[in-house]
């Protein structure tokens, strides 16, 4: 089911994946010929695959509309990182003395 190269998590590592902006994508896949079971794939900025342990379908598809919605919202856009700060998260205005609030 699996290839070595995958990196398997549970559905809220994933979510926390998406809210530091490294997750790109996501899929639901099956596990089994009987569609009981299904696993959620997503693809990192840094082009790795992780995914969950195969769960049920309902929980795989639980998780995979969520993730969805973040991406969709652009959660990881808001994040502080060293290179750029998200000026929805900064306060620029001068207070009375003229100087920034931050």
């Amino acid at each position: 089911m699996t290839d070595g190269n995958e990196i398997i998590m549970k559905g809220r590592d994933l979510e926390s994946l998406v809210f530091m902006g490294r997750l790109k994508s996501v899929n639901v896949e099956f596990c089994d010929d009987e569609k009981k079971l299904a696993r959620v794939v997503g693809i990192t900025d840094t082009n790795e695959k992780v995914s969950t342990e195969c769960v049920p379908i309902r929980a795989a598809g639980k998780i995979s509309t969520v993730i969805k919605h973040y991406l969709r919202l652009g959660v990881g856009n808001y994040i502080i990182s060293n290179e750029k700060v998200s000026s929805s998260n900064v306060d620029t205005e001068e207070d009375e003395n003229g100087s920034e609030n931050s």
